[in-house]
């Protein structure tokens, strides 16, 4: 009853503001059809009077009888004016018009009362009408507290205490259909912690283990050092040519690891600008032909693609994608870049080799941290965070890669990302 109650008031709350705003618009209507009605019976009788000597500054003036009663005052109204080049004023008895007017005005105001009642009570009839399922889901939430049972709360919650999380499929069941959409959220959430828990545990696990690698090689060198390198020029020159190449490459590793983290908590920013994808590739290319006289690469002509995105980002990702390549496919073979638009109207870039290609249970897979094939375990250098560092450049710029690959024949990875106006042609990359 008391919800009822509180329905009803809301209902005449809402009904009541409506009707006010109705109130304030009529008034002000009103006021504006009384003045153009008044306005314009004026500009008649002057123009009427004056003809081609009315002007917008003539003198007016409006006389109303002091000594009759307020409702017979209209009748006495005697409108006068002149033009500015004239001597005697035009005067017009305006009693009549202006009690005509006056009678016009209030049938109007009796009209818009009558309108105005039966608004209010078709508005908090409809208001009522409109509430009704707000009222209906008020009594069911009643009826329910009152009708559920208590012990099945205590039922669900003997259940979760009891699950063991450090099992794998790890469910709660308590058999009541009533809590069955409940059961079915704890276990989705379940099911999600377990899996973050073993990615975490497989990332713990396969850092440990890449840097394991390097700081076994470096105390191996290191012992020999102590043993015989202070007698061996030679020994001592390998030892320390060693040292370096691993600590270089544990500095590498550290970086990219360092750079998921900023990345997974959100300290990462990037600068969005427009860049021109095409330069871009144009400067990968360059850097490599540098860094690798020995290799083949090629970037056909084109023109320039804007992306919209953090140029250093964007480039970095690009360096990856051809690294990748030049990791996984034979010297000898030529590796392609490319900047173009797609058939989606998307801004891509792309790196291909003639390389050993990835098996289709690869693909997958290969943007996971740590992840790598057994046939690219098998070669020097490498983290197996390149692509994963990439990914999650795509995943903050709003792209996606496009991964078309093939045994013995090679690998074409595409960065896909949201193109960019043409008026960024004049921006720096």
């Amino acid at each position: 009853m008391s919800e009822t109650r509180r329905m009803t008031s809301t209902a005449a709350r809402i009904n009541r503001s409506f009707t006010w705003r109705l109130i304030t618009v009529l008034f002000w209507v009103n006021l504006l059809v009384l003045a153009l009605a008044l306005g314009g019976w004026c500009y008649y009788q002057e123009k009427a009077a004056l003809g081609a000597a009315w002007q917008s500054n003539i003198w007016r003036s409006v006389q109303i009888s002091s000594d009759v009663p307020w409702y017979t005052k209209p009748a006495t109204t005697v409108y006068s004016f002149r033009a500015p080049t004239q001597q005697e004023s035009h005067v017009v008895i305006a009693g009549d018009y202006c009690m005509r007017v006056a009678w016009m005005f209030i049938a109007l105001l009796c009209a818009e009362f009558l309108m105005i009642l039966c608004q209010y009570g078709a508005g908090r009839r409809r208001a009522e009408r409109l509430l009704t399922p707000l009222r209906r889901m008020a009594e069911t939430a009643q009826s329910l507290d009152k009708t559920f049972d208590t012990r099945k709360y205590h039922d669900l919650e003997e259940a979760i205490s009891q699950v063991n999380v450090g099992v794998d499929n790890a469910r709660i069941e308590t058999g009541d259909r009533d809590l069955k959409g409940m059961e079915e959220a704890v276990n989705g959430l379940l099911r999600r912690t377990q899996e973050a828990y073993r990615q975490q545990t497989r990332f713990v696990s396969d850092a440990s283990h890449e840097l394991r690698t390097p700081i076994s090689v470096i105390r191996g060198y290191a012992e020999m050092l102590d043993r015989w390198g202070k007698n061996d020029e030679k020994v001592r020159d390998e030892s320390i040519a060693a040292i370096l190449k691993e600590a270089d490459s544990m500095q590498r590793l550290v970086e990219q690891l360092l750079f998921l983290a900023r990345g997974d908590s959100g300290r990462q920013t990037l600068t969005i600008s427009h860049v021109d994808l095409t330069a871009v590739m144009q400067e990968i290319c360059e850097e490599m032909r540098m860094v690798a006289p020995a290799r083949t690469f090629v970037m056909p002509d084109s023109e320039p693609v804007y992306a919209q995105g953090d140029a250093g980002m964007i480039k970095q990702a690009a360096r990856i994608l051809t690294d990748n390549a030049m990791r996984y496919s034979p010297e000898d073979e030529r590796i392609t870049l490319r900047a173009f638009r797609n058939e989606k109207g998307e801004s891509c870039l792309s790196v291909q080799d003639n390389g050993a290609g990835m098996s289709a249970q690869d693909v997958p897979h290969i943007f996971e941290r740590f992840y790598r094939s057994d046939r690219a375990r098998s070669r020097a250098g490498g983290t197996g965070l390149g692509l994963s560092i990439a990914k999650w450049i795509a995943d903050a710029h709003n792209g996606y890669f496009d991964v078309i690959t093939r045994e013995g024949v090679g690998t074409r990875i595409t960065l896909c990302l949201p193109a960019a106006p043409e008026s960024g042609k004049g921006d720096k990359v």
